[in-house]
């Protein structure tokens, strides 16, 4: 029988989880109702069993707790068999009249402080075999989370897919900015539709427990929307509703939608966060359409896409010249096609006079202060570049994108020990988010941190994990884990694990699998799949000759090493004549 009982709402099973982990890794014997207690429709004898053997009993306390009937009782069980209780706030709460006489006298304590709850189990009697394995701990996020599925495309021509997406998309910003949301971004909605499996399976595994679910219909100028919030864990609907009209009338029927879910998750709004919902980018609907159809080619990645992106977003800006956002998303696209295929220095020129339109518009719209930042830099401009970037911080504390965009930018001017910090700010805003992560340890290894290095990848392996479990076949959470093995010091995991990378198909991927290689002195392979990079098309011409002379400087001379130094002297000459052509 284990030594700790935890008695939970299921509603907190997140919290009753890691909470349960960190103390086993402690050498501590913990029993937990991994159904939730909720779930049960009477109150099992396994329960009652467990806290009769347990010698101290856990209790998180929270608005879902002190409203459950099972938790008062088995509470009260406790008191009654004189058990040593311990109670945890998830967050601070009043107690009701049942368990403040329970718990009358007993100092309370917050569940993220975990070494003070290991040494008040200490004093009951309970020692832990040592430290928590689990360095970090997450502060408990009481927020309700929500994700917005893709929209389905129900359209008689079935080619309204833009618009679907750009329904779902325009709800994540909507949504994304209250307090009391947990919002899952516009590329977990994009993921979703490569996921194979349940959607309760994928709610578990990314701890989400209400969903939008919708469909469009869209013939001419005419549209029908609609949509339902679903709480997973009932399996109820809390709201359906459909709604019609043509496309003037999109911003009204977006705003209704928004509305709804905060009706049927009884969110309450500040005064600052009604106004910021009522926010349009635009009150054009046509130059709205052909925002939508610029971000769906956007997301393709390719070189056609971004200039078919560019092409419609200028479109947008002619239909509407102040639409800051798609000055914006134009200047995103063109630095995308500089970075990945086209070295043209005209493109960071136009980009960055977008950007300073976008700012003189609306100087309040600090997202612009991220692109504004990454075209300075490729220009050699770094002291206004990381002005920019912290000017970004100063007036957006609480956006993680602000830090990102310091620690990014300190990336790629070969700073990395100064990156840390801005990455580390922006994972505790935005925790698990796989780039910040990534980075991190990234910049971790090249600053020879070890041990921040090592403590950063054991903390991201088990969310790549996650996401490889979700989602098996994607190429770059395969280069990213390959890459935290090795940090870790795990270097023959490491090594059958690259073997994976070399069929990659992204010429950027591959270009870091070859660093993978490298990093695991396996020159053979590096050289290789650096060759296979630039035959996908890669060409960040400073990277491909900085790689070639310093990554490969140990094969330099060989034969593998002069084949890739053609490749490269090739594609440097292409770009020398286009350049001057």
């Amino acid at each position: 029988m284990s030594d700790i009982f935890i008695s939970y709402s299921s509603h907190d099973r997140e919290q009753a989880e890691q909470l349960t982990e960190l103390l086993a890794s402690a050498g501590l014997s913990v029993w937990i109702d991994k159904s939730g207690i909720e779930a049960a429709t009477s109150w099992s004898k396994e329960i009652v069993h467990a806290i009769d053997g347990c010698k101290a009993f856990i209790v998180l306390l929270s608005p879902n707790s002190i409203g459950s009937h099972n938790v008062i009782k088995e509470v009260s069980l406790a008191a009654e068999q004189k058990k040593k209780i311990l109670p945890l706030d998830l967050e601070p709460v009043a107690l009701p009249e049942d368990l403040r006489y329970h718990l009358a006298g007993i100092q309370r304590a917050p569940m993220t402080n975990i070494d003070a709850i290991i040494r008040a189990l200490g004093k009951l009697g309970l020692e832990a075999t040592g430290a928590p394995t689990l360095k970090l701990v997450k502060e408990t996020d009481l927020r309700k989370s929500l994700m917005i599925l893709p929209f389905e495309d129900l359209s008689p021509t079935g080619d309204n897919g833009w618009f679907a997406d750009g329904i779902a998309n325009e709800l994540i910003a909507a949504l994304s900015h209250l307090k009391a949301l947990r919002v899952a971004d516009q590329q977990a909605t994009k993921d979703y539709k490569r996921y194979q499996g349940t959607l309760p399976n994928y709610a578990k595994e990314m701890s989400i427990r209400y969903f939008i679910q919708g469909d469009v219909r869209k013939f001419g100028d005419q549209i029908k929307i609609t949509s339902s919030l679903l709480d997973v864990e009932t399996g109820d609907h809390l709201w359906q509703d459909s709604l019609k009209g043509t496309m003037q009338d999109i911003f009204d029927i977006q705003e209704q939608v928004a509305q709804k879910v905060l009706e049927g998750l009884k969110v309450h709004l500040a005064n600052d966060e009604k106004k910021k919902l009522a926010e349009r980018g635009t009150e054009n609907a046509e130059a709205y359409e052909m925002y939508l159809k610029a971000l769906e080619y956007y997301s393709r990645q390719t070189r056609e896409g971004f200039l078919l992106a560019e092409r419609l977003h200028t479109e947008a800006i002619a239909l509407d010249p102040g639409y800051v956002e798609a000055y914006t998303a134009k200047a995103n696209a063109m630095a995308q096609r500089y970075r990945s295929y086209d070295r043209d220095p005209k493109l960071l020129e136009e980009g960055l006079a977008l950007i300073r339109e976008a700012k003189r518009l609306k100087p309040d719209h600090w997202y612009s202060n991220y692109p504004l930042s990454v075209f300075l830099r490729l220009q050699g401009k770094k002291d206004e570049a990381e002005r920019v970037a912290q000017e970004y911080i100063l007036n957006a504390p609480e956006d993680f994108r602000s830090h990102f965009s310091l620690g990014f930018f300190y990336d790629n001017i070969e700073q990395p020990d100064k990156s840390i910090a801005p990455y580390e700010e922006a994972e505790k805003l935005k925790p698990d988010y796989l780039v910040t992560l990534s980075n991190l340890a990234r910049a971790c290894w090249l600053s020879k941190n070890e041990e921040k290095q090592r403590r950063w990848a054991e903390y991201a392996i088990p969310t790549f994990e996650k996401r490889l479990r979700l989602f098996p076949d994607e190429e770059w959470a395969k280069v990213e884990y390959a890459m935290l093995l090795y940090h870790t010091g795990r270097d023959e995991d490491a090594k059958r694990f690259a073997r994976q990378l070399d069929t990659l198909r992204d010429g950027r991927l591959l270009y870091n699998a070859s660093w993978v290689h490298r990093m695991l002195d396996d020159y053979e392979s590096s050289v290789t799949v650096f060759c296979k990079a630039m035959e996908a098309g890669f060409r960040d011409l400073p990277l491909l000759r900085s790689f070639l002379e310093e990554g490969l400087a140990k094969i330099k001379g060989t034969p593998k090493w002069e084949a890739a130094r053609e490749i490269v002297e090739k594609l440097e000459a292409e770009q020398t004549s286009k350049n001057n052509g």
